[in-house]
This record gives C-alpha cells, sequence and structure tokens, in this order.
C-alpha cells in the first residue's frame, strides 16, 4: 500500500487521475449504456496498459454476472457468457466485492474458456460498486505474463468505481429516455384522440356525428367494423344506434340485454372487454358471426360515472388486441360519450387543462446555488385552453437549462403540441446542442408535427460559473433581468421569428453576462397583455413590479400574479418562472443527501465557489476531485442504507481555500487491500488532508494554497 501511496503522490499522479478523469467524462455525454461500456472500456485499457478488458454486469434474480462489453475478447459479449457469482474468476471478484489477481490463468480456477483461448496469461479483476451495491466485474488481461502491481490494482479500483458512478448513471440516462419516449407515445395517441374529438366541433346532428365518430374510430385502430349501441331510458337494453361495416345492427334494430352477450358485458361491467375468438364465445347477437367477425374490443361510453352505451370494434380475422388498442379505444369511447351528451367542449377543456397541468414541471428541479420558483394559471373558463408552458433542468457541466414558450391556438390540440414540443426540447437540449441548434430543430420539427401551427419561445442556457447566459429568442417577449442592485431591464434581442413561422429561419444566439445575485425572469405574453392597454405599458407595469418586490422569486411571482392579473381571471393563459443566481461570498455551506446523485451538483457548485475566489482552472480542477472523493466517502462508508446527509463547508482562510466535509456517521474499516485509495489521492491534491473521527461522526477537511495568492 505504501507503494501505491508513493506513486500517487510521483510525477505519474498527475497523469493518471487525469486519464482517470476521461472515465468520468464519458458518462457526462449522456451515451446509450452500450456506448458507454464501450468507450469506457478503450479508456481503461489506456491507462493499465493492458490487451483486453471486459465488464460483466450483473443479474441478481439469476445470481450471475453477464458479459456487456469487452475489447479484445468481444467473443465474451457474442457468445453470452455467464459466471455464478462466487465461482470462477469474475464471479469471486463479485461475491468476495475485492480485486482479484492472476498472475497465472493456466493454473487458475477459471471458469469462461475463452479466456484460455485467447492466450490471456494474467488477469486483474474489481469489483463494481455504488452505494455498497455490486454493479458487476472489470477485468483486465495481458498475452504476457505480467505481475500486477499494488498501484494496478488500486487505479484500477479507482477506475472501476468511477465507472460504476458512470453506468449508474447512464441507466438513469437511459430511464429518462424511456420515458420520453412513452411521453411522446402519449403526446401521439392524444392526436390520435383528438381526430376524434374535432368531429363534434362542426356541430353535426348526432346522426351524422355518431357516423363520422365511427369512421375516424375505424381508421385510428385500423378495424373492419365499428358500432356503437346506446342504452335505452329503461337502462335494461342497448340498442344500435350507428354502424360502419355491419350496417345491419342498425337496419335490424338490434337490442342486447345489459350482462348479456358481448356488448351487454361492456355496459354492465363498465370496463373494456376482448374476444379474441367470436366463435368460441357468448355473442347473442348473430350478425356479428355472419359478417365474419372474428374478434371484438368493446369499452362502455361513460360520462360522469353514467353509462351511456357501448363502443366496439371488430376484425374479419384473428387479432389480438393490445392494451394499446384498449386505452386508445376508451380514450375515443370517452370523447364520443361527451358528443353524445352535448358536454364535449367542456370535458375537452378539463382533459386539456389536466394534461397541460401534468406536463408542465411538477415539482421545480433543485439547483445547487440557484432558487427557482414558478407559476401557471389557465385562462378564465369562459375561454378555451391554450399551449403555454415552461421549463428549467440541469445540464452538464453545471449549467442549467431555462426554456419558455406559447403554442398559438387554444384546446387539447395546443396542449398535445405544448408536450411534444417540450420533450423535444429537452432531448436536444440533453444531446448537448448549443442553443440556437436547439430551437433551429425545434422550428423544423414543429413543419412536421403541426404544419399549420406557430409558437413562440425563449431558450437560455445559464452558466452560473461564468456568470454568462446564453440566449435565443423566437418571437417571444424579451426575459426581464434585476441585477444585484435591483435594477430591473429587459435584455435585448434581435427578435427572431415564431417557430412554425419560415423552415428557412435560421436562429441565433446572443451571449448575455448575468453575475451573482441577478434573477432571470421568463413569462408568456398573457401576464403583459391586458384588453384595452398597449404592450408597452404591460412591459413596463411587470419591470417596475419586479424592481420592487425584494421577497424572492416566490415573492416576485406570486406579486407578478396578484397585480398584472385583473381579477386573477386571465383572457389568456398566464406561465411565469423566476430564477435567482445566488451570490457566494468567502465562506459555502451547504447541506447534501448521502446520495451518489448529489456528486455531480456539488462539484458544479464548487467550481463556481472556487472561480469566484480567484483559483485556476489546474487549482479549480484539484481541489474539486479531492473534494468530490471525501464526498463519495461519505456517502459510501459513513450511514447505513436510509435517508441521511453530510455538510459541505468552504471557506477562503488566508492564502488559500478550505474545505470541511462532515458527515453523522462511522466509517468502516477498509475491508482489504482495495481499500483506502481516495487519501493518497487526497493527499496528492491538496496540502493536507486531516480527518477527525469522533462520536458524532467524520469530518475531512482539505486546504489547499491558491497559486495566485502564493505569487503575490
Amino acid at each position: 500500500m505504501e507503494g501505491a501511496t508513493s506513486a500517487l503522490r510521483g510525477s505519474g499522479a498527475r497523469q493518471a487521475l487525469a486519464e482517470l478523469q476521461k472515465v468520468t467524462d464519458a458518462a457526462l455525454a449522456h451515451l446509450t449504456l452500450d456506448d458507454l461500456l464501450t468507450e469506457l472500456l478503450h479508456r481503461i485499457v489506456e491507462i493499465l496498459h493492458t490487451d483486453t478488458a471486459a465488464f460483466l454486469l450483473m443479474d441478481e434474480e439469476a445470481g450471475v454476472v453477464a458479459a456487456r462489453a469487452a475489447k479484445g475478447i468481444e467473443e465474451e459479449v457474442e457468445q453470452g457468457v455467464r459466471i455464478p457469482l462466487g465461482r470462477g474468476f469474475a464471479g469471486r471478484v463479485a461475491a468476495e466485492r475485492r480485486p482479484i489477481v492472476l498472475p497465472d490463468v493456466d493454473h487458475a480456477d477459471v471458469l469462461n474458456p475463452i479466456l484460455r483461448e485467447k492466450g490471456i496469461c494474467s488477469l486483474l479483476g474489481v469489483p463494481l460498486l455504488v452505494e455498497g451495491r455490486v454493479l458487476g466485474v472489470l477485468h483486465v488481461g495481458t498475452l504476457t505474463p505480467r505481475e500486477f502491481t499494488t498501484f494496478d490494482v488500486d487505479l484500477l479500483q479507482l477506475a472501476a468505481d468511477r465507472a460504476a458512478l458512470a453506468i449508474d448513471h447512464a441507466r438513469l440516462y437511459e430511464e429518462e429516455r424511456e420515458a420520453r419516449v412513452r411521453a411522446e407515445r402519449s403526446a401521439e395517441m392524444l392526436q390520435s384522440v383528438q381526430r376524434v374529438t374535432d368531429a363534434a366541433l362542426a356541430y353535426l346532428s348526432i346522426d351524422d356525428l355518431l357516423d363520422e365518430l365511427l369512421v375516424r374510430t375505424r381508421d385510428i385502430l385500423h378495424a373492419d367494423t365499428a358500432a356503437i349501441l346506446m342504452l335505452e331510458r329503461d337502462g335494461r337494453m342497448l340498442r344500435a344506434r350507428a354502424a360502419k361495416g355491419i350496417e345491419e345492427e342498425v337496419e335490424q334494430g338490434v337490442r342486447i340485454p345489459v350482462g348479456g352477450g358481448f356488448a351487454g358485458r361492456v355496459a354492465a361491467e363498465r370496463r373494456p372487454v376482448v374476444i379474441a375468438d367470436v366463435d368460441h364465445s357468448n355473442v347473442l347477437n348473430p350478425i356479428l358471426r355472419e359478417k365474419g367477425i372474428r374478434s371484438l374490443l368493446g369499452v362502455p361510453l361513460l360520462v360522469e360515472g353514467r353509462v351511456l352505451g357501448v363502443l366496439h370494434v371488430g376484425s374479419l380475422t384473428l387479432r389480438d388486441f393490445t392494451p394499446h388498442d384498449r386505452d386508445l379505444l376508451q380514450l375515443a369511447g370517452d370523447r364520443a360519450a361527451l358528443a353524445i351528451d352535448h358536454a364535449e367542449m367542456y370535458e375537452q377543456r378539463r382533459v386539456a387543462e389536466a394534461l397541460q397541468r401534468t406536463l408542465l414541471p411538477q415539482e421545480i428541479v433543485g439547483i445547487a446555488g440557484m432558487e427557482i420558483a414558478a407559476r401557471y394559471l389557465p385562462a378564465a373558463p369562459a375561454t378555451s385552453l391554450g399551449g403555454d408552458w415552461y421549463d428549467v433542468f440541469p445540464l452538464t457541466g453545471g449549467c442549467v437549462g431555462i426554456a419558455v414558450g406559447d403554442v398559438v391556438g387554444r384546446g387539447l390540440p395546443a396542449a398535445a403540441l405544448m408536450a411534444q414540443l417540450r420533450t423535444a426540447l429537452r432531448a436536444y437540449a440533453f444531446d448537448g446542442h448549443p442553443p440556437s441548434e436547439v430551437v433551429d430543430r425545434l422550428n423544423r420539427i414543429l413543419a412536421y408535427l403541426s404544419p399549420a401551427t406557430m409558437t413562440t419561445a425563449t431558450y437560455m442556457v445559464l452558466d452560473p460559473e461564468r456568470e454568462i447566459l446564453h440566449m435565443v429568442n423566437a418571437g417571444h417577449p424579451p426575459p426581464v433581468v434585476i441585477s444585484p442592485d435591483g435594477d430591473a431591464y429587459y435584455l435585448p434581442t434581435t427578435g427572431g421569428v415564431a417557430l412554425g413561422a419560415s423552415r428557412a429561419s435560421r436562429y441565433h444566439e446572443e451571449a448575455c453576462p448575468l453575475p451573482s445575485g441577478s434573477t432571470i425572469v421568463v413569462y408568456t405574453d398573457g401576464v403583459v397583455e391586458v384588453g384595452g392597454e398597449s404592450l408597452d405599458d404591460g412591459l413596463e407595469r411587470l419591470r417596475r413590479i419586479a424592481a420592487r418586490v425584494r421577497g424572492g422569486v416566490e415573492e416576485l411571482c406570486d406579486t407578478v400574479i396578484e397585480e398584472m392579473v385583473v381579477d386573477g381571471r386571465p383572457s389568456d393563459d398566464v406561465a411565469i418562472l423566476a430564477a435567482y443566481i445566488a451570490p457566494l461570498g468567502e465562506r459555502l455551506l451547504t447541506r447534501w443527501p448521502a446520495r451518489a446523485e448529489a456528486l455531480a451538483s456539488i462539484r458544479h457548485l464548487l467550481r463556481r465557489w472556487l472561480r469566484h475566489q480567484g483559483a485556476t482552472d489546474d487549482e479549480i480542477y484539484d481541489v474539486t476531485v479531492a473534494c468530490q472523493e471525501a464526498c463519495a466517502n461519505a456517502v459510501e462508508h459513513a450511514y447505513a442504507p436510509g435517508d441521511e446527509a453530510f455538510e459541505v463547508e468552504a471557506v477562503r482562510v488566508d492564502d488559500g481555500v478550505e474545505i470541511s466535509v462532515r458527515d453523522g456517521g462511522q466509517w468502516r474499516r477498509a475491508r482489504g487491500t482495495h481499500r483506502g485509495r481516495g487519501m493518497p489521492m487526497m493527499e496528492a491534491l491538496m496540502d493536507s488532508v486531516h480527518v477527525q473521527h469522533t462520536a458524532e461522526g467524520t469530518v475531512v477537511v482539505l486546504r489547499r494554497t491558491l497559486g495566485r495568492e502564493r505569487a503575490a
């Protein structure tokens, strides 16, 4: 262990740590898990100077580690190698949760024959650990005999620790991306349902309306037949009212008792019913068999808990109606029921409002060093809903994305389009595109989503560390900035045209300084547009309010709503978001949950604080890496599973900085020779490292002299 300490302190420490940081950086690119693993293997092979490397990830249900990515031994993945826990090389590493070195593979317990077939002579494997959980195994090998040193073991375990965090991050990102896909699919479903509800907007007669609804429902479900049976006044019988493909139901006045047969079951049970094979089911209506219908899907027509009837579709070939088909037909049935009951307009507003509130951020994400508040107020009940929206989300490198927009139009189409645009904007932003390209792509995708629709929008990327704001404005009202001294002013914009106005439009971003202590306010036109008043008057009223309020972003939003919205009943939707960049003084005290996800936020906030203290880029890197390791120790070692927290305090002292990491737990003793790697690294980067264990917890104090101060 002393050799590893010396090596880490030597001239190669900075280079090794820089190479190690590359592993962590890969996770910040939002790669897919497979791409991330491949990239990590390339970098790990370079760091350790080995011939092969492989990741095996844990399958807890099967009790094995399975090959997921490999370099130099790709056959492991191609052949789906799976190693039981506790057996063989990789199985032992995972089960014993410690590094294992095999100097001579030919004379060792190795289950995987590929390792010998490829001529691997020596192996080194380490566990992938995150918060005490084993994610899998990382191992490297050489085609010539090699005595892996303690330094090699420590360095690979450090790489594995960072790789494990990166893998955990990538999995979370994939889950978010899958959620985004589900959201886009839901938006597509809503557009399909909207095709049904649009029919009611033409104020057709009830018979013409039902015919139109069935045509559209049949098209949406790609079915051969569709029919609506209405409940008679006595509530006992269903009568065929409209049909497509089985018009005989209406012509012959088919009546089905509630509770009997297919349609009767749907009405009685008040739920969707699927019949996969009509020939082997209880179907009272002979016309269904005579027409050769093989599969049926039916849903109840419900309004406020009352059953109005049944909507069903059929296929002339055997068909397995999916849950997606069922949900879509039930949605169509709901809208059809509202149209039949002459309440579609009311229900459309209710659904659109619920959708819009759901798709807006339900809880403003916490961003270290910032205070954020937002408000959304729908238009007065007498008017239709619009497509106003806002969003705020963290980006890589400590930056923050802020967006606001207003889809032209009202009702469910505007809400559905708003959902798609907000999802698309986040996706483009997470992919790393700059603001101008994000807005360019939104403009292009809008031409496909809704060619005849325009929307105004502003998208900004705020870099709190460098105190700069990159902004693109597409025909939206200008953001308000409240400077640290309380002065309020509008950001100058080039006035780019609204999205959807022209496919050929290209948008340019502007860089605006935004010092700490400033507040940025974005809003939709419902805030500043008042009947009988010019837009300039509304903008000036908002500016004066912003300059007057001193109680923080929550009070600012409440005051704007109270004073700008007449009687609390806006004629247009109102959305407002305010973000305050808290100034960082010579002392920074923060409290964090003892979870790995908090480490990135700590790093970004500390970088910002260090830059305010005049640290150079190299000093910022060294201090943040050392502090990150101390925080990772608090997360990993200081607590049992559960909700716990730790504190990070940064103070400017004399000619340098002092960072203290305090937790309320007791560090576990080092288990095996691979433990205790963090201390040598922290000592190599900082002037002094002091660890104090008490009954109340553990404190790590890191101190570093800043080069600028020494030069002075």
